[in-house]
């Protein structure tokens, strides 16, 4: 996060399987949450993002039937490990902000976050 940026809600170190869909072209992959809290998420996943970038992401919560199903834009993305060959899409984690999402939804992301957080 740049020096003038402040979130408003905390972040729980977790570790959960995230699919996003670019709203752009509907392309879909997998991505695995660094840490998460009711205002977004940060991830790991493989390519390169533009800042403000729409996402659909859909989140599995290991004790919810159902995904979180919300919408969060990029804010920023930084590169962990540079490709070895041309071909390979570099691995990247990205930092997003939740845009829509339903607020009962919202509040499961929060609920979990506070009961898995490290002691």
């Amino acid at each position: 996060m740049g020096a003038n940026e402040q979130r408003k809600t905390s972040r729980t170190p977790l570790r959960l399987l995230i699919f996003l869909k670019h709203l752009d072209t509907g392309k879909v992959q997998r991505a695995l949450t660094k840490n998460i809290g009711g205002g977004g998420v940060c991830m790991v996943t493989e390519g390169t993002f533009k800042p403000g970038t729409l996402l659909e992401l859909e989140i599995k919560l290991p004790d919810c039937e159902n995904p979180i199903v919300c919408t969060a834009a990029v804010i920023w993305c930084r590169p962990l490990i540079e490709p070895k060959k041309s071909y390979d899409l570099p691995t990247i984690e990205i930092g997003l902000r939740f845009v829509t999402i339903d607020p009962k939804q919202q509040a499961l992301i929060v609920q979990y976050a506070k009961l898995n957080a490290p002691l």
